[in-house]
């Protein structure tokens, strides 16, 4: 039997134990204090530059250029906020996207500074005063859940089964992993054409609160090449364990061609070459992503993605399930954000020269008919 290389491995078990730990961390739309509590100990080890802007959207950096390429993935997934409590009956938000009959009879944890607090959804609906439902639930202990206690469905934080990894939470807390991953693999290559910059939003699942503002404000992402990380729902044509998504579009919008191309390009590669890591390039309808934001700021954006079960905790029986993600997606998505960074972006004009000629070249062989 040949060993793997040591560096190999230890990638390998990098990529699991930043996975893994961010994935434990509770988060919910504007409560994200725990993952950048994590994400801010990593840049200090690291000595990378972080910076926050005035939203708290995180700007990783090496250098004081501007960066050519920009990682984009956010820190929150769909879940519930404490507003008040009254015996064992907690009245809660519920910040994101879970349709409304997957809620009754659900349970939750809340996570308490003195430990994790169960309780069962009794009703859910619209807050006339909030853009969030209002949600009761029963807490199952006589036990204090401050307003402002983050929420999550009733799942261990983390488990592996083979290469599918099941979670509370994967959307889009594997997207900021893969982005840091491989912002750190791109720091130890000798020679890469230009700064690159990882950039991790706040509240995507409550209206791209984060991406909006960085699109108007921060200036570090105006010329570069955006990467919108995402776990997207999986679908016949994107399955799990069928490779990361280069993306072409979302339920909204279609982005830039030659980023996506060039994507492509790296994917096609990376899958000639051993390991043979595995790419698709599909349109991902399942939903909107942050790439759609910053297109619509006129900025320059691709998407990558790697195909999620259960979107947003919306098990396939009809009942609230962990999310899961397959192992061997996830390591070719990082991949590939390394390999795509490795060359300069494509010119923002579309003329692709070697589909061009392609097709020049199958006009002339053809051209001749004409006459017949």
């Amino acid at each position: 039997m040949t060993s793997k290389p040591r560096s190999d491995v230890r990638e390998k078990t990098v990529s699991m134990e930043w996975l893994s730990d961010l994935l434990r961390l509770p988060t919910a739309p504007y409560r994200e204090h725990e993952v950048i509590a994590w994400i801010d100990r990593l840049a200090r080890i690291r000595r990378w530059q972080l910076s926050k802007d005035e939203v708290g959207n995180l700007l990783i950096q090496r250098g004081t250029k501007r960066p050519c390429w920009v990682f984009v993935a956010h820190m929150d997934h769909p879940g519930f906020v404490a507003i008040s409590q009254r015996r064992r009956t907690i009245t809660a938000h519920f910040r994101g996207a879970v349709r409304d009959e997957y809620f009754t009879g659900a349970t939750a944890r809340f996570f308490t500074p003195e430990g994790e607090i169960r309780a069962q959804v009794q009703s859910v609906k619209p807050d006339p005063k909030s853009p969030f439902r209002l949600c009761r639930l029963r807490s199952d202990l006589d036990a204090a859940v401050q307003p402002g206690t983050i929420g999550m469905w009733d799942f261990p934080a983390v488990r592996r089964r083979g290469q599918t990894i099941f979670a509370r939470g994967c959307d889009d807390i594997a997207g900021v992993a893969a982005a840091l991953l491989a912002f750190e693999r791109v720091g130890r290559i000798q020679r890469v054409p230009g700064q690159v910059a990882v950039l991790l939003t706040r509240a995507e699942e409550a209206g791209f609160s984060g991406a909006i503002w960085a699109s108007m404000h921060t200036r570090a992402i105006r010329n570069a090449a955006i990467i919108s990380i995402e776990t997207s729902k999986a679908h016949a044509a994107a399955p799990l364990g069928g490779g990361a998504v280069v993306r072409v579009g979302d339920r909204d919008s279609v982005f830039d061609p030659r980023l996506t191309a060039h994507l492509w390009a790296a994917a096609k590669t990376l899958s000639d070459a051993p390991p043979h890591r595995r790419y698709v390039r599909q349109l991902m309808p399942g939903g909107t992503c942050e790439a759609t934001v910053f297109q619509a700021f006129g900025l320059r954006a691709g998407a990558v993605c790697i195909p999620l079960g259960a979107y947003h905790n919306m098990g396939e029986r009809g009942r609230i399930a962990p999310e899961r993600i397959h192992l061997d997606d996830f390591e070719a998505l990082v991949d590939l954000l390394v390999a795509a960074v490795q060359k300069p972006p494509p010119a923002s004009k579309f003329i692709d020269s070697d589909p061009q000629q392609r097709f020049e070249r199958l006009f002339e062989s053809r051209r001749r008919f004409f006459s017949i």
